[in-house]
């Protein structure tokens, strides 16, 4: 039997079905992961079922170092969200029944060929024990570490170590004295034989108890460069016990008032630190752990991947539906955008495993000086704790980035994430007012570009002349790839009624930056565009163009005042994008 597909994915768990096993090794969920979820209409979903922690407990060689708490940082979700993988994946199935998707589950890929226009697959029923065809314009693996993809083609490696020690993994239900203080907060063990960390998960037991996750080291660091694969569950090396696991709360956590109520899940798994060297071939992409696999310190691993999966879609969405100028220049970007960040994940994630898992003097003493600094100095914190939220994330060079220019340094430039803002207020009044922030906004339009033209001012500054807001709304009425989005301020017209009368709204929203100036959480301000119009001097300022693209990073971004710097934006648009044929 043959059948041809956009794209065929190998691997469904959470990386791969976010792209379109029952594992629980994966948890902690980001606040730019959860902004992700949100703009594909699930983050109620994961809500539902998860339990959110706002900060940490440190013991240091038994003694108690206090609480650190999460400052409220410029995020929807400023907290670690936690829900293990297995129900991650379970809503994304879910999500994808509901319209109408097929996951073809027991199936297993013996091999594939790609082909000058496709790619074609062999794929073994193991239900049926038949073996079909599968033809596919792209092929994406998310089949994890022992990716199939991956090892069929020979220019692939998967560079990096093995740590040869093994670490406990164990769920279970505990109950103390100290559950109230721990219930929501992870809690860190640093010892002289190793480090622990109990993490909190969704509890269904009473409220005289709590389930947690522990994740301790078995031994020193040291690492095998050898190309065996080892990441993970699914080849423990030995059984892990009760004993075994009460046997390290007694060596490292005696301080704390708790015992085990319950096992739930016990085994040992193993780390490794590896990273494929680039995830695009032709027409096969690699994401999730068949492209980078590391150290579960700081809860990065299904995030990163998540990260992966939102960044290709769009672009394989744009390159299959032919609405992409330069289909290949699009799809290498994934590659170039994602290594760096992959890259800095895997080194940052390597030192702190090695500085936990070190017994040496110099390392323990740097390990206490470094934990001493960040709980006592707040902007060490707050750097510490925005890697951990990856808050941070900035995409690099690319070539679908417009470079920043120095000439507008108070403009956010490209490569940044947009933030939420307050709530904007619609311009269209022909049923009701409507009132919303720009992440709710953007959610009806998830699948194109968005291109705002913030024309926002002080009040007693004048919006450029309506030639060039004409001339931005005809430019962008040539892509079915964009959706226009026109700001302004409530000082700049006197009735809504303009809007009725024009046929504009088709092709742009508008939308009214209610104290765009006097907000730091207007739209205006989160571009940067307020800091500019405060510093100019001038009756007309120019207007500000923002290209955002489906994964929410911004493009492109510029001041406009001609017809000239309209066109620079445009020309950088058909650099990538396609216009309407």
């Amino acid at each position: 039997m043959n059948h041809t597909f956009d794209v065929f994915i190998s691997g469904c768990g959470p990386v791969g079905l976010l792209g379109p096993t029952q594992q629980s090794r994966a948890f902690g969920i980001t606040p730019h992961t959860m902004e992700i979820f949100q703009h594909h209409g699930l983050t109620y979903r994961i809500l539902q079922q998860s339990i959110a922690c706002r900060g940490g407990t440190l013991f240091l060689n038994g003694k108690d170092m206090g609480d650190l708490h999460f400052d409220e940082f410029d995020a929807v979700f400023p907290q670690l969200t936690f829900l293990s993988q297995s129900k991650v994946e379970a809503i994304l199935v879910d999500e994808i029944e509901k319209i109408h998707g097929k996951i073809h589950w027991n199936t297993e890929l013996i091999e594939y060929e790609q082909q000058k226009d496709c790619i074609v697959a062999q794929v073994k029923d193991h239900t049926s024990g038949k073996t079909f065809e599968v033809a596919a314009q792209y092929i994406i693996g998310s089949d994890g570490c022992h990716s199939s993809i991956r090892k069929q083609n020979p220019t692939w490696t998967y560079e990096g170590n093995s740590i040869q020690s093994n670490f406990a993994l164990a769920d279970f239900v505990l109950e103390g004295a100290d559950i109230s203080r721990i219930r929501n907060r992870q809690v860190v063990f640093y010892h002289s034989k190793g480090a622990s960390v109990l993490i909190p998960l969704p509890h269904e037991d009473d409220g005289d108890s709590v389930t947690m996750r522990m994740v301790s080291n078995l031994g020193t660091y040291a690492t095998d460069h050898g190309a065996k694969v080892t990441h993970g569950t699914d080849n423990p090396r030995e059984e892990l016990t009760l004993d075994q696991v009460k046997d390290l709360m007694d060596e490292r956590m005696n301080n704390l008032q708790v015992s085990i109520k319950r096992p739930i899940w016990l085994t040992f798994f193993n780390v490794n630190e590896r990273m494929a060297n680039g995830f695009r071939r032709g027409r096969a992409f690699i994401m999730g752990d068949a492209a980078h696999c590391h150290s579960p310190a700081g809860g990065q691993g299904m995030n990163i991947g998540l990260q992966d999966a939102e960044n290709l879609a769009w672009k394989l969405s744009l390159a299959l539906n032919d609405e992409s100028s330069d289909s290949e220049k699009l799809l290498d970007s994934y590659s170039i955008e994602r290594e760096p960040i992959v890259r800095s994940v895997v080194d940052a994630t390597g030192i702190l495993t090695r500085v936990a898992m070190s017994n040496s003097f110099v390392m323990s003493l740097a390990r206490y000086a470094g934990l001493a600094v960040a709980y006592a100095v707040p902007p060490v914190r707050r750097i510490l704790v925005n890697r951990i939220l990856q808050l941070d994330f900035t995409l690099g060079d690319s070539p679908i980035i417009a470079p920043p220019k120095p000439n507008e340094r108070f403009l956010e430039q490209g490569g940044h994430s947009l933030k939420e803002t307050r709530a904007l207020l619609s311009k269209d009044v022909t049923i009701a007012v409507e009132r919303k922030t720009i992440f709710e906004i953007l959610e009806k339009w998830n699948n194109k570009h968005a291109v705002f033209w913030m024309i926002t001012r002080q009040t007693w500054q004048q919006e450029p002349d309506v030639k060039l807001t004409n001339a931005f709304i005809d430019g962008i009425s040539r892509y079915n790839s964009c959706r226009g989005f026109v700001f302004q301020s409530t000082t700049q017209f006197a009735t809504f009624d303009d809007f009725n009368s024009t046929t504009q709204h088709k092709v742009v929203d508008y939308w009214i930056d209610t104290h765009a100036i006097s907000s730091a959480d207007s739209l205006t301000s989160k571009l940067g565009l307020t800091a500019h119009l405060t510093d100019s001097k001038s009756k007309i300022p120019p207007a500000a163009l923002v290209i955002l693209r489906p994964d929410r990073y911004i493009a492109y971004s510029s001041l406009v005042s001609t017809q000239l710097e309209l066109d620079q934006a445009f020309t950088f648009m058909d650099s990538y994008l396609l216009q309407n044929q």
